[in-house]
C-alpha cells in the first residue's frame, strides 16, 4: 500500500524538491527523508483528509524543515557558486524562470504556489495548509501576478 502511494506521488513529489532545493543531490536528500516521513507516518493516517492532501501536507513540512537546516548549514560552510544548467528550448527556459521564481517566494506563498502546480484544489490546499480556502484564493491572486511579473521582468516570458 505504502509503496504505491510513494510509486503514484513520485512525480509531484520530485518536483517539489526542485522548488525547495537548487542542487541535484539535495533534492535526492530531500527526497528521501520525505519518503522516510511518509514511511514513518503511513500508520498513524486515518484518512480524515485524502490520501493526497495529507502526502503533501507531511512533504511540505518536511521541505520547510530541511530547506531550513540545509540553509543553517550552508551558512557556516564556504560554498562555491552553483552553476545554473542552460536550458535548451523556449519552454525549458520558461519552466527554468518559473522555478527561478517560485523560489523566491516566502515559504507559504512557495507552498500555495507548488500546489496549485501540482493541480490541487482551494480546499485541498486548505486541509494542507491550515488557511482557509477563501484566504488561499486571495492569495493565489496576488501570487499569479507577482510570478507573472517575475517571469516578465525575466525576459518577457509569461
Amino acid at each position: 500500500m505504502f509503496s504505491r502511494l510513494l510509486e503514484a506521488y513520485a512525480g509531484p513529489l520530485r518536483r517539489l524538491c526542485a522548488a525547495y532545493m537548487h542542487d541535484p543531490s539535495d533534492r535526492q536528500d530531500l527526497f528521501q527523508e520525505i519518503a522516510l516521513a511518509l514511511w514513518t507516518a503511513w500508520p498513524r493516517f486515518r484518512a480524515a483528509s485524502s490520501e493526497r492532501t495529507w502526502l503533501y501536507r507531511v512533504a511540505h513540512n518536511v521541505s520547510l524543515t530541511y530547506a531550513s537546516k540545509r540553509r543553517r548549514q550552508r551558512r557556516s560552510e564556504q560554498t562555491m557558486q552553483e552553476a545554473i544548467p542552460d536550458p535548451a528550448g523556449q519552454d525549458a527556459t520558461r519552466r527554468l524562470a518559473l522555478l527561478q521564481a517560485v523560489r523566491q517566494l516566502e515559504a507559504v506563498d512557495r507552498q500555495l504556489a507548488l500546489l496549485y502546480l501540482e493541480g490541487l484544489s482551494a480546499r485541498e490546499m486548505e486541509e494542507v495548509t491550515g488557511l482557509t480556502a477563501n484566504n488561499i484564493g486571495v492569495r493565489l491572486t496576488r501570487l499569479r501576478r507577482r510570478l507573472a511579473c517575475a517571469l516578465e521582468a525575466n525576459g518577457g516570458s509569461k
